[in-house]
């Protein structure tokens, strides 16, 4: 028998192969999408994540500086009727003691007279030491501490002084503006501070600005008015009479004539029908 001729089959191996390239770049390309999808997702996350805070940020912050103005100004109206005195030595040895020394002070010194239903408490500030303490005395009323502040002048030949009893941040405050208020006055300015401001109230005399407007020139009509009123008395045009007599003693004959005239053709027309 005859044996058949072998068949040469095509290797199919080179097609495959580069499919297979074609699926690894392409599940490569898709690998690539998803982790720029999933960065994307996760860094957009994160903006609005971090937006959030620090909108939650920016209204802690505003509740925080709303909160702090209402305590400072809560802590400022509890201390308005208070006084500090100072160089008040330490002898006492309880309460009544020291109301005792306050009430002394404000009769004898600054003389005013004070008893204890003008008080409503005294302590000592600061913890005890070598220095003598000031004394924080609370009035009853506002009115009390103003007068006491009026007559405070009584303690000039004194060792004792008072003054007005602030908050710690505000000293600090009165005591940065302190080097300001020094330059003003040297400046011959007036000025002042109130509470934590500074008012400067300048004493210089506004400058007077030149007027940008012309100056007007004095005019003819001032300077020669009667001139002014002779031209106008030569200018000006005679009067018409109305009520001129000539006019009416010519127009009355016109008015007899033609009556006349009328009376004529009257007295022919009748002339002429009895003919």
């Amino acid at each position: 028998m005859q044996s058949e001729p072998s068949t040469i089959r095509p290797s199919t191996t080179r097609p495959a192969s580069n499919n297979q390239q074609q699926d690894i770049k392409q599940q490569q390309q898709d690998m690539l999408k998803m982790k720029e999808d999933i960065k994307s997702t996760i860094i957009n996350s994160l903006n609005a994540k971090f937006n959030n805070l620090e909108l939650k940020n920016e209204l802690l912050e505003k509740k925080i500086e709303e909160q702090s103005i209402k305590i400072n100004n809560l802590e400022r109206q509890c201390r308005r009727r208070n006084l500090i005195f100072f160089d008040v030595e330490e002898i006492e040895k309880s309460y009544d003691e020291l109301e005792k020394i306050v009430i002394n002070i404000i009769n004898t010194h600054i003389k005013v007279s004070c008893n204890t239903y003008n008080i409503e408490a005294v302590r000592r500030v600061g913890k005890k030491g070598e220095k003598v303490r000031p004394i924080a005395i609370t009035f009853n009323t506002l009115g009390f501490k103003l007068k006491i502040q009026k007559k405070k002048y009584n303690l000039q030949n004194t060792s004792y002084y008072l003054k007005e009893d602030y908050p710690i941040e505000v000293l600090i405050k009165r005591k940065e503006l302190q080097v300001q208020l020094q330059k003003e006055k040297d400046a011959g300015n007036t000025a002042f501070i109130k509470y934590d401001k500074i008012i400067i109230l300048s004493n210089k005399k506004p400058t007077q600005k030149q007027s940008s407007k012309r100056n007007l020139s004095e005019s003819p009509e001032t300077l020669h008015p009667a001139n002014q009123y002779v031209q106008q008395t030569s200018k000006q045009p005679p009067k018409k009479n109305k009520g001129d007599m000539k006019n009416y003693i010519i127009q009355k004959p016109k008015l007899i004539r033609a009556q006349t005239e009328s009376t004529q053709r009257q007295s022919k027309s009748s002339d002429y029908n009895t003919a």
